[in-house]
């Protein structure tokens, strides 16, 4: 996925209104992404976009921040294990 089409589904996923700054939406998707890979070892749309949101979302409280983030490690897992059973099935 592009850049633009990952700032384009943010932004509905967010509810971004006309008019608004959208200045820090590329860091947070960049920040997404490098979290996610870190994460599961890919770059899965749907938690980037998660990730990117819950940056933007929380972006001043550090420690509200930390409990979003936290509050999506069963996707995160789950993310990884579908991978593991998926690499396991192939021939």
């Amino acid at each position: 996925m592009t850049e633009q089409e990952y700032l384009t589904k943010l932004k509905s996923h967010i509810h971004w209104e006309e008019g608004m700054d959208d200045s820090m939406l590329p860091f947070y998707v960049s920040r997404a992404k490098k979290y996610v890979k870190s994460a599961t070892g890919k770059e899965d749309e749907w938690l980037v976009i998660m990730v990117a949101g819950i940056m933007n979302d929380y972006r001043v409280s550090e420690k509200e921040l930390g409990q979003a983030l936290d509050s999506l490690t069963p996707f995160i897992v789950q993310e990884v294990y579908d991978d593991a059973e998926t690499t396991d099935q192939q021939p």
